[in-house]
């Protein structure tokens, strides 16, 4: 089978992604695997043709010197034949895998590409082509407004606006602290945590000015830090006792979890509690067309989906023994 992997840039993927350790299962599998730029798609549909209009990949072909792939064999593949550029065009036929692995929280300055991108890939749904995850509901649930589908069990008190006396007036009555975060973004970047007591709340907020936000109630937790479980079809990812993901940790004097905000990486364990709001999540998730994807979870609370570029797996793999990567492709 042909898989097309799309990322933001090709030249830009790294041993330690998610997305690498795919790529390197979907080769070690015996499948033909190209990389492919958000931009390198584009649809041609001809006039008073009864045929389905015809999706051509911009792709570069994963050629490797051993069938014995690692994630860092792509990695130094992808940086070096991605940042030259040398692609070739393919037209997608429905016995071919159109896998989306970008983040467009990550690339916030060509935004209007990756929409356009959904809405080519959309077509391509259209066109039994098979593309994971559903392009059709990506948008939505990429937004941390999506969480407030789960019932309110499982996720914790929230609201979304773009009225900034609104929000003020949320945590004031909340008398807690409370995360202030953008809808779209990731790595923790813009993501605050507002004292309900302080005077000059509206000042905390003036970063947020004419765009919408989410404030969520802040999750005292007994552990620290997050949890990110990865979920595939509607179940948690895990063998032998094993959860795919991993428990982030934040490093001293911030409350971000996030890797790339200081925070470490430890062993995922699951308490009855969580592992119910990760299952509510995971269940929402498949029955809406989102096959893989990632819960954050503090204490028993979901707090965001990851839907585009799940990560954690790495991490995962090195503390359990288990190469979820290769469970995943076979989910798939």
């Amino acid at each position: 089978m042909r898989v097309f992997v799309f990322v933001n840039r090709v030249c830009e993927i790294g041993y330690r992604q998610t997305t690498a350790l795919l790529i390197a299962a979907f080769y070690r599998k015996g499948h033909e695997v190209f990389l492919a730029n958000v931009d390198g798609v584009s649809i041609h549909g001809k006039a008073n043709q009864q045929d389905r209009p015809a999706l051509f990949i911009d792709a570069l072909r994963l050629d490797l010197s051993h069938q014995d792939a690692s994630s860092r064999d792509v990695a130094q593949f992808a940086q070096s034949a991605g940042a030259s550029g040398e692609s070739q065009s393919l037209r997608v036929c429905d016995e071919d895998l159109v896998v989306i692995r970008t983040n467009p929280g990550r690339d916030l300055e060509r935004s209007t590409l990756h929409t356009t991108f959904l809405e080519t890939c959309q077509v391509a749904k259209a066109s039994d082509i098979r593309v994971v995850n559903d392009p059709n509901r990506l948008s939505f649930f990429a937004s941390k407004a999506a969480v407030a589908v789960l019932p309110a069990e499982y996720r914790p008190e929230m609201l979304v606006t773009n009225d900034m006396e609104r929000v003020e007036k949320f945590i004031r009555e909340s008398n807690r602290d409370c995360v202030v975060k953008p809808l779209l973004g990731s790595r923790g970047n813009d993501v605050i945590r507002v004292d309900a007591n302080c005077e000059n709340i509206a000042e905390s907020l003036d970063r947020f000015e004419n765009q919408s936000i989410v404030v969520q109630h802040f999750i005292d937790s007994e552990e620290p830090g997050d949890k990110r479980v990865v979920v595939l079809n509607g179940q948690i990812l895990e063998q032998d006792e094993h959860v795919a993901g991993i428990h982030r940790v934040p490093a001293e004097g911030d409350f971000r979890a996030n890797l790339h905000a200081g925070g470490t990486a430890r062993l995922l364990k699951l308490t009855p509690e969580q592992r119910a709001a990760a299952l509510a999540a995971a269940s929402i998730l498949y029955d809406a067309g989102v096959e893989l994807a990632g819960v954050d979870l503090i204490g028993n609370k979901v707090i965001e989906f990851n839907v585009f570029s799940t990560g954690g797996l790495y991490d995962a793999n090195q503390f359990s023994g288990i190469d979820f990567a290769d469970l995943i492709i076979e989910g798939i």
